[in-house]
């Protein structure tokens, strides 16, 4: 009997506590589906899209379905997604080295690809390398095999040394960029905390899309009258009474026992008000330690076939004089050099017939964001026509589709990553960032969760789960 009574005192307790999630993005909706499975269901949603999804954004388009967001799912063992998704995730194709084409329309020699594509493919430092790497950056570790390795052995050959040492790295760049969200490889710090989980590092979706994840965390929980969408908050008071009060822009107030903070680290960076008090300086610090920048996705889709059967990418490198002599001038430049440049990798879109995808880095990103989509359009063809003219006869255009995620006030960018020069040992920006800030009560009031305040597994899907089942675990454990 009395043991009935405990358990019925703590029910109560726990029914009796009241939770913001500010975000519905992979961390908001993990926090919250964990918090209703330990029957803590008075929990409130504050969603500033008008969907869920935050930066997992799967669409239709052409005869299926595209990732705007998230795309892959890295590693296997002990990632969620891959654990309650398995049976839905497969391989993506084997990219690099068969399909290269040069800015005149020729295709590059596969066997100088196939000892240059290493070195972007095995990007990061390697266990058994010795190079000093502290306060370096990607780059740094990139021309450092190049000059050691290819260069040596192209020293003697003049038409070759050129591509090694001025065309190929410009198409390393943007590749290495956006695999790691930044609009510069100089970014990218070589030591990092990153973990790898183990097993395949870029599964892909068969044809549900990376929504399905979602159902797979609510599981038999229904959010509708739990989520408010296009509510975006304006200010998060904190530290002035037992309750937690947070304001959005449609003018409404909402108080709760916890308050838990997914929205991206850009946004952190941009809202300097958004929180009252400030946040604590060593908070500050780390904010502004993390790397946050932008990568456009556009996918276009043909009118007809134009490709050939194992097709599954191009790759573009451009010449020195192309680069500065071309023909098309509509949209943004860089040095007078013009966004088109940017267009050197092109993905064939698995379970979407007739979709291809541009994965394009680079500090033009916030103006092509806001490009007009015949502008964009017009640039796709002046491309494929200028590399893959004389050997396809590309169809038409018919439709295009981009993201816009560093020009959208509710995300400011893709993923996080760890800055050149910002990286200490022993010390986490990330973790410091997943610190909750502690209230009046002496418990903590507002908790951090999403991929950027994860320790080792930042800047992934699974890795924003994680952040969100451990802050309604922390929640938890104060009951």
């Amino acid at each position: 009997m009395l043991f009935v009574w405990l358990v019925l005192i703590i029910f109560h307790c726990v029914e009796g506590v009241s939770v913001i999630v500010v975000g519905a993005g992979a961390s908001g909706i993990a926090a919250t589906a964990k918090l209703l499975d330990n029957n803590v269901t008075n929990v409130t949603i504050l969603e500033a899209e008008n969907l869920l999804g935050g930066r997992v954004r799967t669409v239709s388009f052409g005869d299926g379905l595209v990732e705007l967001g998230a795309e892959y799912c890295h590693g296997q063992e002990g990632n969620f997604v891959y654990e309650v998704a398995q049976h839905l995730l497969e391989p993506s194709d084997e990219f690099f080295a068969q399909n290269v084409y040069y800015s005149n329309g020729t295709k590059l020699d596969v066997t100088l690809m196939k000892e240059l594509v290493p070195l972007i493919y095995y990007y990061n430092k390697q266990s058994n390398e010795t190079f000093d790497s502290k306060g370096k950056s990607l780059e740094d570790l990139f021309y450092h095999r190049l000059n050691s390795t290819v260069v040596q052995k192209y020293k003697n050959d003049e038409e070759k040394l050129k591509i090694v040492l001025k065309e190929f790295p410009r198409y390393a760049e943007t590749y290495i960029a956006s695999a790691e969200g930044a609009f510069s490889w100089s970014h990218l710090s070589i030591d990092k905390d990153y973990q790898e989980s183990p097993g395949h590092q870029m599964l892909v979706w068969k044809k549900v899309g990376y929504k399905t994840i979602f159902d797979f965390l609510l599981k038999k929980h229904s959010i509708e009258d739990k989520l408010h969408l296009n509510s975006k908050v304006t200010q998060i008071n904190w530290n002035q009474s037992e309750l937690v009060t947070v304001y959005t822009s449609d003018n409404k107030s909402y108080s709760a026992d916890f308050v838990i903070f997914t929205p991206s680290v850009g946004v952190l960076k941009h809202e300097k008000t958004l929180f009252n008090p400030p946040l604590p300086p060593l908070k500050q610090q780390s904010i502004k330690a993390t790397g946050f920048a932008g990568v456009m996705k556009a996918f276009v889709q043909f009118r007809t076939k134009w490709w050939l059967d194992n097709d599954t990418e191009f790759s573009f490198l451009w010449s020195e004089n192309d680069l500065k002599n071309t023909s098309f001038t509509s949209g943004p430049s860089k040095n007078g050099i013009p966004w088109v440049s940017q267009l050197t990798d092109f993905l064939k879109v698995p379970h979407n017939p007739k979709v291809w995808v541009w994965w394009i880095s680079g500090d033009l990103i916030p103006e092509l964001e806001k490009l007009p989509p015949e502008t964009m359009k017009a640039g796709f063809v002046y491309v494929l026509d200028k590399f893959l003219g004389k050997n396809y006869n590309v169809s038409e255009i018919e439709a295009i589709v981009t993201s816009k995620w560093y020009t959208n006030e509710h995300f400011r960018g893709v993923y996080s990553f760890t800055k050149t020069g910002f990286y200490e040992k022993g010390f986490s920006h990330q973790e410091k960032l997943g610190e909750p800030l502690v209230g009046v009560s002496g418990k903590p009031a507002v908790l951090f969760a999403g991929e950027a305040t994860n320790g080792v597994h930042y800047s992934t899907v699974h890795g924003a789960i994680e952040t969100g089942f451990r802050e309604a675990g922390r929640i938890i454990q104060t009951l």
